[in-house]
């Protein structure tokens, strides 16, 4: 009896520690020939403290800068340099601009930024052996992105861009292979 309490611990602890390894490790996303680990659950769980705040301080609610028809109807080899100009608009434009009075908002929006400039520099690589398609899509799907962010004062821009991460983040977990 003891033995077999011990084994099925052993089991459990196993389990537990693999899955908790498997988080550490990211998941692997197949953006076309491209693969990339991204903890897309950390980003998760970054946003979802301040996502409530965005989306009550988000007035255009009207308006969609990152609609699901948009980044689903990406084929599989665009999303890669889709997902690089995107994370790059973020960094350059949304994250730079954001000003907040609430220091939780400014560390969140500050970690999300250091994971998108991590991320960045794995699909530079992709980029860098042409396993990164760029095509004229998905370049004109971001240009679509930023227009409908530029109509937008700095700051409706901003506070809306940040408040729709939970799609950028649901269309990245459909990248996943178990």
């Amino acid at each position: 009896m003891m033995k077999n309490s011990l084994i099925l611990y052993s089991l459990l602890l196993c389990t537990l520690l693999g899955c908790l390894w498997g988080t550490a490790q990211g998941r692997k996303l197949h953006l076309g020939n491209c693969v990339v680990n991204i903890h897309t659950h950390e980003l998760r769980h970054h946003f979802q403290h301040i996502r409530q705040g965005m989306i009550a301080g988000d007035n255009n609610k009207g308006i969609r800068l990152l609609g699901k028809e948009v980044m689903n109807s990406l084929q599989g080899t665009e999303s890669c340099c889709f997902l690089r100009q995107l994370l790059h608009f973020y960094m350059d434009k949304v994250f730079i601009n954001y000003t907040t009075s609430h220091s939780l908002h400014r560390r969140i929006t500050s970690v999300l930024a250091n994971s998108f400039l991590s991320i960045t520099k794995d699909l530079r690589v992709c980029h860098a052996n042409a396993n990164c398609e760029c095509s004229e899509g998905a370049t004109q799907k971001l240009a679509d992105i930023k227009t409908k962010y530029n109509k937008l004062d700095q700051t409706a821009g901003t506070v809306k861009a940040i408040g729709e991460l939970d799609s950028l983040f649901e269309w990245l977990e459909s990248f996943q292979h178990h």
